[in-house]
């Protein structure tokens, strides 16, 4: 009932600003539908969207604004008692995306003024961005690639002659990664973890946030960009935190029974440096871009292992070493081509995923689609879209995962589209795409927009 009331209160706000100036107000209507093909043939992911977006202009201001506003996933009742309780029978959520006044000429022509809850988009490749570590990771879709939360954000741009910019960050409020939702969730945890000896009963996964003061929880960064012979071109850098926790401490307790443990392990996110570069031009007619980052962990980054077989006698301690305080490298390369029958082909090579560090823990990605349109544009076919993942091209059978997704897409009526198209996994080995291979399914997508 509280989010009702926060949403009416919105959209009273929002009517009385647009009674007395105009008020732009677009968005769209999705509903996304995917069933499994294995196992009964399960619903694995039901989402009804309704995005709004708001803006609004006078001479040097500028209000905009995203709110979602969706049922997602399946009811959640459990016994009689949750039939009385509409959250459980039909789950409805609100989520503020974006808020934020942007001031053009904010005290000096030159410099642009934004503050407020804001996606801080940096990197030129397709989806797939190193560089773009400012706003936490939404990972609740898995395979909504590309997807960041907003922050609360100061944004300060310095516009120098021409294309050149300047660009300052101060994000005062750490907030980690979206994981994965059911059935997803888990994927980007690793393996489970096994003792030779003994049965783990239970697992406790507790989260350590950094402290909510300038010093723990801020987040700042630069950038400085410009345009050089039709390339555009950025340097920049982020003092921040990984979105995906460790474990920093982890007690491992025989119980009684001397055949079975209990662990808890305690999470924390690590510091980094990020120095980042991306550039996006053409050679002829070819589209291409490439984008890296050099993350620099703050410290050595130790799991320490408590061993109690005997709560009566001192424990056995020992450390693992996680990360070491070595740089590791993530990068893009990519290219795209528009061919004179009007079909379009777009690849690009990734250097780890958004959830993977560490010096010589990053996997390969070999990702790639081709599209062509049909009757005036009404029909879009996408037969070849998918990717390729190694964690070591040495012993690729052993170490590979694969993902197709063919699509169909009809988009006949003005700002309609429906679409169809399945998600295909297999593979082997300790990669991502191997561990959806249980997951393929078909989708079904209609989207409104206004």
């Amino acid at each position: 009932m509280r989010k009702v009331f926060v949403f009416l209160f919105i959209m009273a706000f929002l009517a009385d600003l647009k009674s007395q100036e105009t008020l732009g107000i677009t968005g769209h209507l999705l509903t996304d539908q995917r069933l499994g093909m294995k196992n009964e043939n399960p619903w694995l992911w039901n989402e009804n969207r309704l995005s709004l977006q708001f803006n609004k202009r006078s001479n040097k201001l500028r209000f905009q604004s995203e709110i979602w506003v969706r049922h997602l996933g399946m009811p959640q009742y459990k016994n009689l008692a949750d039939l009385s309780n509409k959250d459980k029978v039909q789950p409805i959520s609100l989520d503020l995306r974006e808020a934020s006044i942007n001031i053009r000429g904010f005290l000096f022509e030159p410099l642009d003024l934004k503050i407020g809850r804001q996606r801080i988009a940096w990197g030129t490749a397709d989806k797939f961005n190193p560089t773009d570590n400012l706003n936490p990771y939404d990972l609740e879709d898995i395979l909504d690639f590309g997807r960041h939360n907003g922050s609360e954000a100061v944004s300060a741009i310095w516009n120098f002659s021409g294309t050149t910019s300047l660009q300052m960050v101060y994000i005062p409020f750490f907030r980690p990664a979206n994981l994965p939702l059911a059935p997803f969730s888990g994927l980007l945890s690793g393996p489970e973890p096994t003792l030779e000896e003994w049965e783990i009963v239970s697992i406790e996964n507790n989260t350590f946030p950094p402290k909510f003061n300038l010093k723990e929880g801020a987040i700042l960064g630069g950038r400085l960009k410009s345009s050089i012979r039709n390339t555009d071109v950025s340097v920049s850098y982020v003092y921040g935190r990984d979105g995906f926790p460790l474990p920093e401490k982890t007690t491992i307790q025989v119980l009684q029974n001397f055949y079975s443990t209990k662990l808890i392990n305690e999470l924390v996110f690590p510091r980094y440096h990020i120095f980042g570069a991306d550039l996006a031009g053409s050679i002829g007619s070819v589209g291409v871009w490439t984008e890296a980052a050099l993350f620099l962990p703050q410290e050595e980054f130790k799991q320490t292992t408590y061993f109690i077989y005997d709560p009566s006698l001192n424990p056995h301690v020992y450390d693992t070493v996680l990360m070491a305080k070595k740089a590791f490298l993530k990068f893009v390369l990519g290219a795209d081509y528009t061919f004179k029958d009007g079909s379009y082909i777009n690849v690009q090579y990734l250097h780890g995923f958004v959830h993977e560090r560490g010096n010589g823990q990053l996997n390969d990605y070999l990702l790639f689609g081709w599209e062509k349109r049909f009757s005036s544009d009404k029909w879009l076919v996408r037969p070849i879209a998918g990717g390729i993942a190694t964690t070591e091209f040495k012993d690729f059978s052993k170490n590979y995962g694969l993902i197709y997704s063919p699509e169909i897409t009809y988009k006949g009526i003005d700002n309609l589209e429906i679409g169809i198209g399945a998600y295909i996994f297999e593979g082997n080995g300790g990669n991502l795409f191997n561990g959806l291979k249980d997951f393929n399914m078909i989708a079904a997508k209609m989207k409104y927009s206004f």
